[in-house]
């Protein structure tokens, strides 16, 4: 029997302990590149307004999506020219990823207060924030929410066909899944190791495609994770100066 672990590595009831076994390929993701390029495309498409991020639980891959998400905002105001803020206010934690009524309660503050964009990097939270901002739209209002993990793009979906998902930060879930099923197949199962998917081998991006987003925001998104891929731009995976 193989195991890969999507998101951690084997360890004791305490964490003091990890061990990987032969049998098992632990895997791990880029969060915070995966957030810097949804914060860019959301930023280039909207050119101006306000943006908030809603994190689940204060744990450290929820932590790197807010912080790529801060520095890819940043990037396109200093770069682009765009003029996107970014208040400590709606930057917030809201400490499970399960309470479907908080997140909604807290979506309905910062779009009441002018937020324009909401990252939801939180579970079922996320899904609160979501019908927050799916009740809006319905209602005429525009506001938007950047979905987490997988191309959220589905779960916006209003009657009228349109999404208020205006992208999604990835975590190519699918492809590290088929690769290693493959690399078992073909007698290369990386067995006993610990492996993070980053921009660089195409683990983590933004949805290739999304009727909400412009061809040129996504043809300058592959560029800049281009950069990314051959190390020109560096993204950070602490909150070194950002909204922590």
């Amino acid at each position: 029997m193989k195991f890969v672990i999507l998101d951690g590595e084997p360890h004791s009831a305490d964490y003091s302990e990890y061990r990987i076994e032969p049998n098992v390929v632990a895997v791990y993701y880029a969060e915070h590149e995966s957030g810097f390029l949804a914060g860019l495309a959301a930023a280039l498409q909207l050119k101006e307004g306000d943006f908030g991020f809603v994190g689940g639980m204060e744990i450290p891959a929820v932590q790197k999506f807010n912080w790529g998400f801060q520095q890819g905002v940043a990037f396109a105001n200093e770069n682009y020219g765009t003029k996107i803020v970014m208040k400590q206010e709606n930057n917030l934690y809201q400490g499970s990823f399960d309470n479907i009524s908080a997140g909604q309660q807290i979506a309905a503050s910062m779009y009441d207060r002018g937020v324009d964009v909401i990252f939801a990097a939180a579970g079922g939270v996320g899904v609160g924030v979501i019908n927050e901002a799916k009740n809006r739209a319905s209602s005429g209002q525009d506001v938007w929410v950047i979905g987490v993990d997988v191309d959220q793009y589905p779960e916006g979906v209003l009657p009228s066909g349109k999404s208020i998902i205006l992208t999604s930060a990835m975590k190519y879930l699918d492809r590290a899944s088929y690769d290693m099923i493959v690399a078992e197949l073909n007698g290369t199962f990386p067995a006993g190791e610990i492996l993070t998917f980053t921009a660089a081998n195409e683990g983590v991006g933004i949805p290739a495609e999304n009727p909400n987003l412009d061809k040129a925001v996504t043809d300058e998104v592959s560029k800049v994770s281009a950069m990314m891929t051959s190390g020109e731009l560096k993204v950070q995976a602490s909150g070194d100066g950002l909204f922590k």
